[in-house]
């Protein structure tokens, strides 16, 4: 499980936050709190912080949308939970579930070329970054990183299947220094 090939295939759902009291759970800050996916899932795999994967069993769950509750097979105690800390939760994308025509996954916006209303390659999709109020594309257009709202004002259409997205009045958007957006995720 820990070549580059499988790698790239994995989706990140959620991150080990610490432990839960001494018998191994594990607390998971999900990404998307509306996704039900994390819920139903009877295997994992963990990236750790070193880009390590291990696949583990997953034997309970608990809790709401916002903190989960996981007791993973093998790890029996507050030590081997504190050891995961740090780690992410990953699936094979063959697990998401299917897309209705013209729906996407934010996942698959990065690397998409950035285009100007003009048809101008300018740069491409670096990141995607998830505020409580809007998401967030991190383009990279002539060495400027900016964070574009995902509106339909700054982002008027988005093409998957071609491999680009349309950003507008992208001007008007203050630059963000690449190490600021490092750490937001």
């Amino acid at each position: 499980m820990s070549d580059a090939s499988r790698s790239e295939e994995l989706i990140e759902l959620a991150a080990v936050v610490r432990a839960h009291g001494l018998s191994g759970e594990l607390v998971l800050k999900p990404f998307n709190p509306d996704s039900e996916l994390l819920g139903s899932l009877s295997q994992i795999v963990l990236r750790s912080p070193a880009g390590e994967f291990r696949t583990f069993e997953v034997i309970s769950r608990r809790g709401g949308a916002d903190n989960q509750l996981l007791a993973l097979r093998g790890i029996t105690d507050r030590n081997q939970a504190e050891a995961l800390r740090g780690s992410v939760v990953c699936v094979p994308r063959a697990a998401l579930p299917a897309l209705e025509e013209g729906e996407y996954y934010l996942v698959d916006l990065v690397g998409l070329a950035v285009r100007t209303p003009e048809g101008e390659t300018i740069g491409h999709v670096e990141d995607i970054l998830e505020y409580p109020s809007v998401e967030a594309l991190v383009v990279i257009t002539h060495g400027i990183v900016r964070e574009v709202p995902n509106l339909e004002r700054y982002v008027p259409s988005i093409d998957v299947q071609a491999g680009f997205v349309v950003v507008d009045h992208i001007d008007e958007i203050e630059p963000v220094p690449l190490a600021a957006l490092k750490g937001k995720r």
